[in-house]
């Protein structure tokens, strides 16, 4: 077909849940109408908030896209975000736009048309198991999905009572199923027979949650999801669910902008006719054996990833890269992580105008940067066998410090996954470890006699990392790696480091932290320090030491502030009593 353009997609975040189905329809559409598309997304590192990762949003330039489709519905978790960036792609863009979801400001909004899907299941629980009692769990109150409006119609079609007591909203995920649970258990609220769950994540969730208070499913209540992804069939127990219409919705999305920028009528595509799809979280499907070879066959999809993953030893070799020619070497080594690319591309932000591209799969590399318009996503003059159909563009980011961007190309309707996310992320903390190991060198050949600022004792214990802070450190802290993010933690906060395996850790009165350096390495760092090396395994910080007492073979147990005991081998035992003889 005749290649007409590009489409731009604003969106949230894809979490390897019904969302996908709405990207790889509008992917799928537009790919069929000969429109490649550009899908600019956050990904969401926390759920609760944001880390400037809707930066990603900025290297948006309108006009060089035909369209644009706003997927709306991706920002339920974040509405007021949602809405922010609606106002700023009404002010800035001149181009067509369609709106999946709710819409203030365009007329052209799809909402999921799932409340005649909902209805069914609810009449499924109600026809064929005789429910009477039924709760809606899940989502959130006015949401554009529709599902809670199928269930109350189904309810009012049986003559059964629905008030806002049947509607249990809070979340999509583990906390309203978590509450919903309790509450039956200890008879906060009537028990159900039934309970029709938003998608199912949250049927999952909820059975998980029912089972820690001994009720079963589907003998005490029944359960049913919907949009029937594949988890859900290969459960212990199989959730009853329902096709979701994100994929007509996402084909829809793009017909519709095809219409606008054409000024023809809009293709007519059909509406998926489906099916209610049984399991053992409603009984119809007790007897139905479980499709085990998907099972296994997800399993060892998802074992084999981590395999690549760990073996590549990517964050070991990303955190002691000690320039940009070294993290390509890096990623050309390990860009195999992440499947069915045409091209990966990392760019370093220059300025608001300029990128650097430092890698780019089999065309840039060691050295041979690039530089071009930030806006351009990446330098499409080096792509030789022609631009990829689908290309996805993810922010690097560090505690809300923008490094760059990934732009990773596809031919066919895909979505990335949650291994690209993890990849760019620790992009993001390499990143950072290079520049501060560049603001250090900087200040190193500025000061002769660098000085050391003492740590006062109330000071938190993990602290978030400055941008240009100081990476010496023999000076006054070491860095450690805290829920994917680099962390800042003054050495005089530091119980001892230990070796376990591969992997070593500082530990504090918090808890254990990875650090990216060996035993060795640190016994080095700090012999400036009251640090000693007292086994094979430890190397403790003297000024903790509480106390100590000889143990049965020959060797000591030392308690250290919070109340952290560790050994000393029976080599170190007096060379350990001498430094505690000193201090």
């Amino acid at each position: 077909m005749k290649q007409n353009g590009n489409i731009c997609v604003v969106m949230m975040d894809m979490r390897e849940d019904y969302r996908d189905d709405y990207v790889v329809g509008i992917e799928r559409q537009a790919n069929k109408m000969g429109y490649n598309t550009t899908i600019f997304s956050m990904p969401m590192l926390n759920e609760m908030y944001t880390r400037n990762e809707e930066s990603v949003f900025d290297l948006i330039d309108f006009d060089k896209y035909d369209g644009v489709v706003f997927f709306e519905m991706s920002f339920s978790s974040h509405k007021s975000l949602g809405k922010k960036i609606e106002r700023t792609i009404f002010e800035k863009c001149k181009k067509p736009v369609v709106v999946i979801g709710e819409s203030n400001l365009y007329e052209n909004a799809l909402a999921s048309e799932n409340s005649r899907d909902s209805e069914l299941m609810t009449n499924h629980v109600i026809e064929e198991h005789g429910s009477q009692v039924l709760y809606f769990l899940g989502g959130y109150p006015n949401a554009s999905s529709g599902r809670d409006v199928g269930f109350v119609n189904s309810m009012k079609k049986h003559g059964l009572v629905c008030t806002d007591d049947n509607m249990i909203y809070g979340g999509y995920w583990l906390e309203s199923g978590e509450k919903l649970a309790k509450d039956i258990a200890y008879n906060v609220v009537e028990k159900p027979d039934a309970v029709v769950c938003y998608d199912d994540a949250v049927a999952f969730f909820f059975i998980k949650a029912l089972a820690k208070y001994g009720i079963r499913v589907p003998e005490d209540i029944i359960v049913v999801g919907f949009g029937a992804k594949s988890h859900s069939r290969n459960n212990v127990i199989s959730i009853t669910t329902f096709p979701s219409d994100g994929e007509y919705i996402g084909r829809k999305a793009v017909v519709q902008l095809y219409s606008l920028l054409k000024g023809e009528l809009p293709v007519q595509i059909s509406y998926p006719r489906g099916e209610i799809i049984t399991g053992v979280s409603c009984g119809c499907g007790i007897h139905k054996p479980l499709d085990i070879r998907r099972g296994l066959e997800l399993h060892e999809k998802r074992r084999m990833e981590e395999i690549y993953y760990h073996n590549s030893e990517l964050e070991e070799r990303l955190y002691s890269c000690k320039n940009y020619d070294e993290i390509v070497d890096v990623v050309s080594n390990t860009h195999y992580l992440i499947p069915d690319k045409e091209i990966l591309a990392v760019n370093l932000r220059l300025d608001n105008k300029m990128s650097k591209c430092i890698y780019m799969t089999e065309v840039i590399r060691e050295g041979n940067f690039v530089d071009f318009e930030t806006m351009d996503i990446y330098p499409k003059s080096y792509v030789f066998a022609g631009q990829p159909k689908n290309v996805h563009v993810l922010p690097i980011m560090f505690n809300g410090k923008v490094y760059g961007h990934v732009a990773v190309g596809y031919n066919e309707p895909v979505v990335y996954n949650f291994l690209l996310k993890r990849y760019v992320s620790r992009l993001a903390v390499a990143f950072e470890v290079l520049s501060i190991r560049g603001s250090a060198t900087e200040q190193n050949e500025q000061i002769t006699e660098p000085t050391v600022t003492k740590v006062q004792t109330d000071t938190p214990e993990m602290t978030p990392t400055a941008a240009g802070a100081s990476v010496k450190h023999t000076a006054s802290a070491v860095f450690v790696l805290k829920d994917g993010s680099l962390n800042r933690v003054p050495v005089e906060n530091i119980q001892c480091f230990e070796s376990e395996g591969r992997k070593t850790f500082a530990v504090l009165k918090s808890g254990r932290y990875e650090i990216k350096k060996t035993l060795t390495e640190l016994e080095e760092l700090m012999s400036s320090k009251k640090f000693m090396r007292i086994s094979k395994s430890v190397l403790v910080n003297m000024e903790k030491v509480v106390k100590y007492v000889a143990d049965s073979d020959r060797t000591l147990i030392v308690t250290l502030t919070g109340q952290i005991e560790v050994k000393v081998s029976r080599g170190k035992v007096s060379e350990f009593k001498e430094a505690v003889d000193k201090m």
